[in-house]
């Protein structure tokens, strides 16, 4: 699998098995002949699921639960997410500003940072808890290994450039196609 699925599935990685299957998908693909974004998140889920199956050591129930959880808490961790982007964005425009940076400001995006950290956190343990409903603590501790595996690997590949074109064509974090 290429590093353009891997990246693409950091959207769909905490789903696990979500309903979409890769049939569905490709009916839906690009008329060019190359995967289309659903096509490619399907084959992520389908790929991501196998891996948490065998790493985890999940039967047909748990994997049905684990994307229960996934889906219930996949909005509330989207929502964190675009709140730290915002937040981490508003901090750097305000910061090249120099001598004209507003401290005050500066001052409470900070303090929003530490609260959407803890919001993370919060929401982590909240995960975990529903987790700890129909999987052991190992398989709990080996789940977050994997979750923090795909992170890093996103996070090498933001690092290097490498995110995928959004929906509007436009690459992430603001730069222009093409560039």
């Amino acid at each position: 699998m290429t590093t353009r699925f891997v990246k693409v599935g950091f959207v769909v990685a905490l789903l696990a098995a979500a309903p979409l299957s890769t049939s569905d998908a490709q009916q839906r693909g690009s008329r060019e002949g190359r995967p289309n974004r659903e096509q490619l998140e399907a084959r992520v889920r389908v790929r991501l699921a196998n891996l948490l199956r065998t790493q985890l050591g999940l039967n047909d129930e748990q994997m049905r639960q684990l994307s229960e959880v996934n889906q219930r808490f996949d909005m509330q961790r989207r929502a964190v997410i675009r709140r730290e982007m915002g937040t981490r964005r508003s901090l750097r425009e305000e910061v090249l500003k120099q001598d004209s940076a507003d401290a005050g400001r500066i001052e409470q995006l900070i303090a929003d940072q530490f609260r959407i950290e803890r919001e993370r956190i919060d929401l982590t343990e909240a995960e975990q808890r529903e987790l700890g409903k129909f999987l052991t603590p190992s398989q709990r501790a080996r789940y977050l290994g994997v979750q923090e595996q795909i992170r890093r690997e996103m996070d090498q590949m933001r690092f290097r450039g490498g995110m995928p074109p959004d929906s509007s064509g436009a690459r992430r974090r603001g730069r222009p196609p093409g560039s």
